[in-house]
């Protein structure tokens, strides 16, 4: 696939200074992550949150079988690493309720909406053929 020139970006629940340490501790620029303490931009675009997305069954398996055991020992790792890094408290979102938000995955080219999955509940990641497919 030809380069395009994309860019990447994450963002997560909790504040800047929790995001720069995931940068940090998977070897990414900092400058590609960024934190959304209190919600703002989730609830924005419309993520879904609350008890009932999280911790069912199906969506647990779902999520296991996307990822090995390797992958899911060095997510284990980095986490610890930045709990060490800067502790627990400034890792955690300032509002706990935020660690009940869903994610998604957002496609755009300038700004046009090339892919946008809302992820349900735990483990309703976007499909990383259906990303791909999104770009070509």
């Amino acid at each position: 696939m030809k380069r395009s020139g994309g860019k990447l970006f994450f963002v997560g629940v909790g504040s800047a200074q929790a995001a720069a340490e995931f940068a940090d501790q998977l070897g990414i620029d900092r400058k590609l992550c960024f934190g959304d303490d209190n919600g703002a931009a989730g609830d924005a675009i419309g993520l879904g949150k609350g008890v009932k997305t999280m911790w069912n069954p199906p969506a647990v398996n779902k999520m296991m079988e996307r990822n090995d055991e390797e992958s899911l020992k060095a997510l284990g790792e980095s986490f610890k690493g930045a709990i060490d890094a800067i502790g627990f408290k400034e890792l955690a979102p300032s509002n706990m309720a935020d660690t009940l938000r869903q994610g998604g995955t957002f496609v755009y080219r300038g700004e046009t909406v090339l892919l946008e999955h809302f992820d349900a509940k735990v483990g309703d990641n976007c499909e990383i053929d259906e990303i791909l497919s999104s770009l070509r």
